[in-house]
């Protein structure tokens, strides 16, 4: 798929992830980020990730505890080297930034 069509499937994950709990959306300079459980029993999670400079996208699903794994690796790891970080817990606003910049994608 193209960077367009990118952009539009990872506006859908982050709707997804935004009505899912718990789930985190955060964005980077460089990225947008998304882990969410895709089922009631929460033992499957959903991974996204698309990076603006060339669209691509980047999506996985693993069972829980992998993706506990993967959250505390990008929390510990990619984050910090970031210096604007927005992370959308419970924050429409936040999450209405990093729409907006998924969507200039676009």
């Amino acid at each position: 798929m193209g960077k367009k069509e990118n952009a539009q499937k990872m506006l859908e994950y982050v709707e997804e992830a935004w009505k899912s709990s718990p789930s985190i959306v955060l964005m980077t300079d460089d990225y947008a980020y998304a882990l969410w459980p895709v089922d009631e029993e929460k033992k499957t999670w959903k991974e996204a990730s698309f990076v603006f400079e060339d669209g691509s996208l980047d999506v996985s699903e693993h069972p829980a505890h992998i993706a506990l794994q993967l959250f505390i690796k990008e929390v510990s790891i990619a984050l910090p080297s970031y210096k604007n970080v927005v992370i959308a817990a419970e924050d429409k606003e936040r999450l209405n930034k990093i729409i907006e910049r998924i969507k200039e994608g676009m």
